[in-house]
């Protein structure tokens, strides 16, 4: 006999399904990498359940601060900490936790980058966090098992500490719902140390961006971005041969430098087209670097032939059943946004602006008419949504 649960989560509440009640996280949500929440008891307090998820958040975090301070030795340069920084301590982020059980909040001035590998990566709750929630969305980062066999190589691991310090922090945002003014002084001190050519930076800058984006920081939003774009094109990331030269024979870290320029390229027209908060860098660039593959294909790590942009924009004259992955659908709603940029930012000519405003229109047209019908739903039957193609709709439409 099955028991009923006497209280569904809001996620399996909103789309009137079955769910267990599990705590802190329901089956489902936990089988479709849902944020698992329930209704606030009008008792109060939190579950012992849901208490126990927040310490081992709370523990991951001060993991990561221990293994950033040096056991000797001197002390590192000091860093000067911004003006908007915010000096709460972490015992306020949610009742129930004591202040023993929380850190204190360390002075930047003894934050070093790690030189050890970032530990447990394959449990870390922070992380664990990220890819269920993030990654979905902003699918740029290496999948999860390959990011742990990268960091087992020595020679990787000064390049992937400051990424793993930006997901651990973007983690914290999804768990405790508080900007975590710990880890973000961890990832200042990781960015101070990294090696400021490095194509990882390319990644943890625009990640870095969004997270400050959300959280109101819009001036150090559009300075990490500008360095990402800057970064990017210094490295001419945007040529085909970048994936390869980076990525040598490993064909999943390729197609994660193909989507990072990809998702840069992206980011920025979301900046430029919704808040208009700074010129789209990369809008004239000739890019060549191929589209990103299907979703399914990147995690499980079988890449197949790279298409390209212009095998995309001759896809109505295309002979064969070609099919493009949501990702290559994203960019290409990004590129009527790229198209319409001038003209919205203001920094076109007043004769060119209905000349802009009939190529925006048709290229929008274009992308509508030639989705294929599969592509149009962005919830499939069970419920799962197209997370890509809903952005790129919302990008069309908005």
């Amino acid at each position: 006999m099955v028991t009923r649960s006497s209280l569904a989560c809001l996620p399996c509440r909103s789309r009137h399904v079955k769910c267990d009640g599990k705590r802190p996280s329901c089956t489902r949500c936990d089988e479709s990498g849902r944020l698992c929440n329930y209704a606030k008891s009008r008792r109060g307090g939190l579950s012992r359940a849901a208490l126990t998820r927040l310490r081992q958040l709370a523990a991951a975090e001060s993991r990561l601060v221990s293994n950033l301070i040096p056991a000797t030795g001197p002390p590192a340069i000091p860093e000067t900490r911004p003006e908007s920084g915010v000096g709460a301590s972490l015992d306020a982020i949610v009742a129930g936790v004591t202040q023993d059980s929380m850190p204190e909040r360390p002075d930047p001035i003894l934050l070093v980058p790690p030189t050890a590998q970032p530990n447990n990566l394959g449990d870390d709750a922070l992380v664990d966090l990220y890819y269920k929630n993030f990654h979905k969305l902003h699918p740029v980062v290496l999948p999860r098992r390959h990011l742990v066999r990268l960091c087992q190589a020595p020679e990787n691991q000064p390049s992937l500490v400051p990424l793993v310090a930006v997901m651990r922090l973007i983690g914290h945002l999804y768990g405790f719902r508080e900007w975590p003014c710990l880890l973000q002084d961890a990832v200042k001190v990781c960015f101070s140390k990294a090696s400021q050519t490095d194509p990882f930076m390319v990644q943890c800058r625009i990640l870095y961006s969004i997270a400050l984006f959300w959280y109101g920081h819009k001036n150090e939003a559009k300075d990490e971005m500008e360095t990402a774009a800057r970064l990017a094109l210094g490295l001419e990331m945007f040529r085909c041969q970048f994936a390869t030269e980076q990525g040598g024979e490993d064909l999943v870290l390729r197609e994660c430098w193909r989507r990072t320029w990809w998702m840069l390229y992206i980011v920025n027209g979301y900046y430029a087209g919704t808040v208009g908060m700074l010129e789209f860098a990369v809008i004239d660039v000739e890019a060549t670097v191929e589209l990103p593959c299907e979703e399914f294909e990147y995690e499980l790590g079988e890449i197949p032939e790279p298409k390209t942009l212009e095998d995309f924009d001759c896809r109505e004259f295309s002979m064969s059943n070609v099919s493009f992955s949501s990702f290559a659908y994203l960019i290409g709603a990004a590129r009527c946004v790229a198209s319409a940029a001038p003209m919205a930012l203001g920094i076109a000519p007043e004769d060119a602006s209905l000349h802009m405003i009939h190529t925006a229109d048709s290229i929008l047209d274009g992308w509508l008419l030639l989705l294929p019908s599969s592509s149009k739903q962005i919830m499939d039957k069970s419920g799962e949504i197209d997370e890509l193609m809903f952005q790129a709709k919302l990008l069309i439409h908005v």
